[in-house]
């Protein structure tokens, strides 16, 4: 039984909605599993307390659990592992219950943290649900008030209405957890265990309070058929410039063999597995930061038609799987695995999701987006999430245990499950010494190190919504040449235009690099 706590029928009884086409479409992401991407600056709580250490005195719905929470906690200093365990008292009565998105990544980390909860508390109940559409199972028990104890992807599709989980008390915020003993690492509090940037960027920057955690790092590409490439003589795309790229096409083409394949039914694959990255590398680190800055004529670059008309040739030089544009996500990538096709753009979430129906031996690796000859931007750039907005603490009936089951989430034991048998790792720096990652992630860490820090990222989706819905909209109508590319580009213009002349809209602001 789950404690009711108030929360109003405004937010929670719409519908999921349209999510912004520029970003990662909601309605593409139900495919697999990917988190959608967490703006990366800017941005505020909506009408949240200020004082420094307002969360001692949350208003949670379980005041008298929420009250062990010391008083006097210094924000930064270590909680050890027993002292919180005080805190934690007694197992509660009723089942602690955790919700959850059933994707790409599986359970496996999730049941890993189950059972170390049931090894070190003897008798705690513990009622998993974890679904493909959790948000919608979820949410009227949500206007009930009836809030897990822990979350994943439960408040609207892929965390996409998190922030109006601040305004309605769905969740508590962790800052006293990240000062808590992190679970199997001693003397490391569990806010030193996470990649550095990765709270900033699942908490889209806002310094009020930590709301949400970051649970994976996705990496956004091409995956190439390692075997089928060694046997030709063929390099990853992004080892030869993209003039070599389309040449190198021609000749997969010739060889018998689509080049790619794709998921018809989720046509925003192309977008942020590949169409976004060429954008970058073709206009360039200002270019981005102006469609974010909803500078005017920012979308009418002819460099990010030029990068639309490419996807498209692709589609006109016949390169495309037949029947690619009927497949749902998990039957382009079957074809894929199949070596029916040498590339799909897709995530890093994808060898997990396919690992059961993958053929033993086949080997997949990943490759960033090539750069043109022209191209301003940095050439080993790639898209990856430092950290999407995917965990919350339930404002419910047992809060501080909905924290335990966060703070296990930071574990050597889930880093290795994610770097051995998900073939991705976690939010965690590296902790494990002697991990063998898959070959899939291992490709995309080698990838990540090349760019060096130049991650390949547009906020204009998650902070403008009504932005980017023409565009969510027509993708696939985009990407398959129905609409002309200056055409398509004038939908996200004028969707600027409306969030430019709409006082009532806040504005956000990305700091540009000189």
């Amino acid at each position: 039984m789950i404690r009711k706590s108030k929360v109003t029928r405004r937010q929670f009884l719409k519908g999921v909605g349209a999510t912004a086409g520029a970003g990662i479409a909601a309605g593409l992401l139900a495919a697999c599993g990917a988190p959608a991407s967490a703006p990366t600056t800017g941005g505020e709580a909506p009408s949240a307390p200020t004082t420094p250490q307002y969360f001692m005195g949350f208003e949670a719905a379980n005041k008298e659990q929420w009250a062990r929470i010391p008083p006097d906690h210094k924000k930064g200093t270590l909680v050890s592992e027993k002292d919180w365990y005080k805190i934690l008292g007694d197992i509660p009565k009723e089942p602690i219950v955790i919700a959850g998105f059933k994707g790409g990544w599986g359970e496996l980390w999730i049941d890993a943290v189950i059972e170390s909860m049931k090894a070190d508390f003897p008798g705690i109940q513990i009622e998993k649900d974890f679904d493909p559409r959790i948000w919608e199972k979820m949410k009227p028990r949500l206007v009930a008030g009836e809030v897990p104890d822990w979350m994943y992807y439960v408040i609207g599709p892929w965390g996409g209405e998190w922030k109006k989980g601040i305004e309605e008390k769905i969740m508590v915020p962790c800052d006293f957890l990240l000062d808590v003993e992190a679970y199997g690492i001693p003397g490391k509090r569990v806010g030193e265990v996470i990649q550095p940037g990765a709270l900033a960027a699942a908490n889209a920057n806002i310094t009020d309070a930590q709301w949400t955690m970051p649970l994976s790092l996705s990496v956004y590409g091409l995956y190439y058929n390692v075997e089928m490439f060694e046997k030709n003589g063929w390099k990853a795309p992004d080892q030869i410039s993209y003039e070599e790229f389309l040449e190198q096409n021609k000749a997969i083409k010739a060889a018998g063999i689509p080049p790619f394949t794709y998921a018809g039914k989720y046509p925003g694959y192309w977008e942020f597995g590949f169409l976004q990255s060429l954008w970058y590398k073709k206009a360039g680190e200002k270019a981005f930061c102006d469609m974010d800055n909803l500078v005017p004529g920012a979308f009418l670059n002819p460099d990010l038609a030029w990068g639309i008309e490419q996807v498209q040739s692709f589609f006109k030089n016949d390169w495309i799987y037949p029947g690619s544009d009927a497949l749902s996500h998990t039957e382009s990538q079957q074809v894929f695995v199949d070596g029916k096709a040498a590339m799909i753009p897709n995530g890093s979430w994808m060898p997990n999701e396919q690992r059961e129906t993958t053929p033993p031996g086949f080997r997949m690796a990943f490759s960033g987006v090539p750069m043109p000859s022209d191209g301003k931007g940095y050439k080993d750039a790639i898209a990856y999430d430092r950290g999407a907005s995917e965990l919350q603490v339930g404002n419910g009936k047992n809060p501080l245990w909905g924290m335990e089951v966060m703070r296990r989430i930071y574990s050597p034991t889930a880093q290795r499950i994610w770097a051995e048998q998900i073939g991705s790792p976690n939010a965690m720096i590296s902790v494990v010494k002697d991990v063998k990652p898959t070959p899939a992630w291992e490709s995309a860490a080698k990838a990540i190190e090349r760019a060096k820090g130049h991650n390949i990222v547009l906020n204009y989706g998650a902070w403008y919504p009504e932005l980017g819905k023409q565009w969510g909209d027509s993708i696939g109508d985009i990407v398959t040449g129905k609409i002309a590319p200056m055409d398509a580009l004038q939908l996200l213009e004028q969707g600027a235009q409306m969030v430019r002349d709409n006082p009532d809209i806040k504005k956000f602001k990305r700091e540009c690099k000189a």
